[in-house]
């Protein structure tokens, strides 16, 4: 189904990390369907993983380079013909080396994107996925195997902090240029908790009214990730947005726990937004 129009507010630049897998395909396809209509350059990038301990094996490595540069150039060309048959700008970027997550986060600052695509598959994020989002200088759209973009619905999840203020934003944002229906989602671990998520998603009606969006409120107890799930679940919501901490150092990364679970555990698209 095409989305019709531009959910988001700027997104003129779109980085789609792709290794060529089937949930690398349905990511690539979600760029597509969201770069159309937002007039955006899609720029894949592909990483021949060449791992660190690679150099053990010199005899054989040019063999094994040659093999996953070969496999690397296949998933950028099948990124570029689902593009270009959409009439989408996409250029290929690949390299080769360790630790993917790093070249992908220059491109990211380099290029100046905003908004970074990752695939998932079943409840398998990956050690990369989870440095991209750590790491990530922008937003981060999470699209797992089997599904499409749909931005009728979108649960925002909050518990009322800063890192969540920035997602409430942008969820707002969506629902009031696509016309979504908005749902408000905190979760109280305990019954002392109750007033707290309802003075959070209070925030969330008031800031959603006033810019003239639709808004149901929930206040979920037990555990957060497994209630956010459950809510978006209950409601068919197409997106999940939801916000995560930044980065704590050069290399060392900090994802909010609910956050991470939540992409783990869900069969929907999750839209990760971060504070700068």
């Amino acid at each position: 189904m095409a989305i019709g129009a531009c959910p988001l507010t700027k997104v003129d630049k779109i980085l789609l990390a792709t290794d060529g897998s089937e949930s690398a395909k349905f990511a690539a396809q979600a760029a597509v369907e969201l770069a159309k209509p937002c007039g955006s350059t899609i720029y894949a990038i592909c990483v021949a993983e060449v791992p660190m301990f690679a150099a053990e094996f010199v005899e054989t490595l040019p063999q094994l380079i040659d093999s996953l540069e070969k496999r690397a150039k296949q998933a950028l060309d099948d990124v570029k013909a689902i593009a270009d048959k959409a009439g989408v700008k996409c250029e290929t970027i690949s390299y080769t080396g360790p630790e993917p997550y790093k070249y992908i986060i220059d491109e990211a600052i380099k290029n100046s994107v905003d908004l970074i695509i990752l695939g998932k598959k079943g409840v398998m994020l990956g050690a990369v996925g989870k440095k991209v989002i750590g790491n990530a200088p922008c937003k981060v759209l999470v699209v797992p195997t089997g599904t499409t973009l749909n931005f009728e619905k979108i649960l925002i999840a909050t518990d009322g902090s800063v890192y969540s203020q920035v997602a409430v934003s942008e969820a707002i944002g969506i629902a009031k240029r696509f016309n979504s229906e908005l749902i408000a989602v905190s979760v109280a671990k305990r019954d002392t908790d109750v007033a707290y998520s309802e003075e959070a998603v209070k925030v969330v009606k008031d800031t959603a009214e006033r810019e003239g969006v639709k808004v149901q409120t929930v206040i979920a107890k037990g555990e957060p990730f497994e209630q956010i799930v459950d809510v978006a679940n209950k409601n068919t919501a197409g997106l999940i947005v939801m916000g995560t901490y930044g980065r704590t150092g050069i290399e060392k990364f900090f994802m909010g726990s609910v956050t991470e679970r939540v992409i783990g555990t869900s069969a929907r698209p999750v839209m990760v937004v971060k504070k700068k």
